[in-house]
């Protein structure tokens, strides 16, 4: 079945067309342009070599207003008092956002479809949504506490199907209240809630098998002081499920929106502390997490590690970080990467026209593919298996361990004191987290803690009424 947002219907001289210039550019002209903008943005003492944004990123961008309302009544949630009385944008109000975000973030830039639950809009106006995002090259993941999938068994199929939905990233924690399952309606700890995940990891194997296409996940979790004791647990849990888990996100409570008082706020040393612990990592980087960090944009707001985790029969998964600092040939590797073929992407790209970026690839920089790929590959094995890197190197290639990408990223909002901080406003102007409110882009911090949202909410209400009066 045909991935929506390629050229599978166009006649056969567009689609190679398509893949000339796939070869001829790799990293189209409108890419590189976003990344420069984003790397002007950057204060010079923030473009070290872990830097993301601007080298690789151009940020990410988020929806407003596509659904308000939701079912769950989450104590550290950021929207708020009005929102599950503020009526959904028109869908054509939501695609203008989409084209402002567009402009600002290149081809196949990320975009979270959020605000609310999504998924409690009507879901041909989503699939409508989605299929917008990718005919404007963009790449829409769909943010949900993922109940309705759980309700609706056949709707997740649906979005992917119809909608060409391939990223949704699951919200699951003890703050929420609302699940209709008795057995985590109530849920005070993580542990509570490892079922429920244990679900929904069979539930993304199964839709992935029915469907025959790609669905790549990640786990949101909003952290608190309850439940920051087991945030190892839920990385541990993550890794052993790489092969559907992707990414977990893990956002420490801000003082915002509706967000119950005294739920505690966490600092990044306390919380990357617990992260470690709960990543089983190869030998040489161990103890070493923080070193392996990446940041995007302000080091005070998003810090990530990326990687890959092997499973290698019944033994929990290790993890093989990639970062400047995780061995001197992954340093030159990303060095030229960065140099030569920052961002390129291939999550868009069917076979045909990932064979042809990488032929591009090749031809402009065969050292990458021919040395220091090799290199790399070569000492991730023997960081992974010291003594028998090559029987590692079988089994992968025989099927008999699995490797899967994997990272995890600690995302810090701001409150309003400390938005309005010295600190906040040098923070404010690295964002990298837009939202695209009435043509223009705002930090998703300014939406959460300067009364954006609740403006925004109240032009929504306005133009809905003024429309009922039109109509009557």
């Amino acid at each position: 079945m045909a991935r929506f947002g390629t050229t599978s219907s166009h006649s056969p001289k567009l689609r190679l067309h398509n893949l000339w210039r796939l070869f001829r550019a790799p990293v189209p002209a409108d890419a590189q342009a976003a990344l420069d903008m984003a790397w002007a943005k950057i204060d010079p003492k923030f473009r070290t070599a872990n830097q993301m944004f601007g080298r690789h990123e151009e940020g990410c961008g988020a929806t407003i207003g596509v659904m308000p309302r939701c079912d769950f009544a989450c104590r550290g949630c950021y929207l708020n008092d009005t929102a599950n009385t503020t009526p959904a944008l028109p869908v054509a109000a939501v695609t203008a956002q989409l084209d402002v975000l567009r402009e600002h973030l290149g081809p196949w830039g990320n975009v979270q479809l959020t605000d609310g639950e999504v998924t409690l809009r009507d879901t041909d106006e989503v699939i409508e949504i989605l299929r917008y995002a990718r005919q404007i090259e963009l790449i829409p993941m769909l943010m949900t506490h993922g109940d309705s999938f759980l309700r609706d068994p056949g709707l997740l199929a649906r979005l992917i199907t119809e909608g060409g939905l391939e990223e949704v990233s699951l919200h699951i924690d003890t703050t929420q209240r609302g699940r209709r399952d008795k057995n985590f309606k109530y849920a005070d700890t993580e542990a509570d809630l490892m079922p429920l995940r244990a679900r929904f990891a069979d539930m993304v194997r199964h839709v992935r098998k029915q469907t025959g296409h790609t669905l790549r996940v990640a786990s949101t979790v909003t952290v608190t002081a309850d439940n920051l004791p087991e945030v190892a647990d839920i990385i541990r849990f993550a890794q052993n499920n790489a092969d559907v888990f992707r990414m977990v996100a893990l956002l420490p409570v801000a003082p915002v929106g509706r967000t119950v008082d005294g739920i505690g706020q966490i600092d990044a040393s306390t919380l990357w502390n617990k992260i470690e612990r709960g990543l089983h990592i190869e030998a040489s980087n161990a103890g070493r997490v923080t070193e392996n960090q990446w940041l995007m944009g302000h080091p005070d707001c998003s810090r990530f590690v990326i990687g890959a985790t092997i499973r290698d029969g019944d033994a929990p998964g290790k993890f093989v970080p990639v970062s400047p600092e995780s061995s001197p040939a992954d340093r030159v590797l990303l060095d030229t990467i960065f140099e030569n073929f920052a961002g390129t992407t291939f999550r868009p790209d069917r076979p045909a026209e990932a064979f042809a970026r990488l032929a591009g690839m090749f031809v402009r920089k065969p050292g990458l593919f021919l040395w220091q790929l090799p290199r790399a590959a070569w000492g991730w094995l023997k960081r992974l298996s010291p003594e028998h890197p090559i029987t590692l190197a079988a089994r992968i290639l025989c099927g008999r361990a699995q490797v899967h990408r994997f990272a995890i990223t600690a995302h810090h909002f701001m409150g309003p004191e400390e938005l309005a901080s010295p600190i906040g406003q040098e923070r404010l102007a690295h964002c990298v987290f837009q939202v695209a409110i009435n043509g223009k882009l705002h930090s998703m911090c300014e939406v959460n803690a300067t009364g954006l949202r609740e403006n925004f909410y109240a032009s929504i209400a306005r133009d809905a009424h003024n429309t009922l009066d039109s109509a009557a």
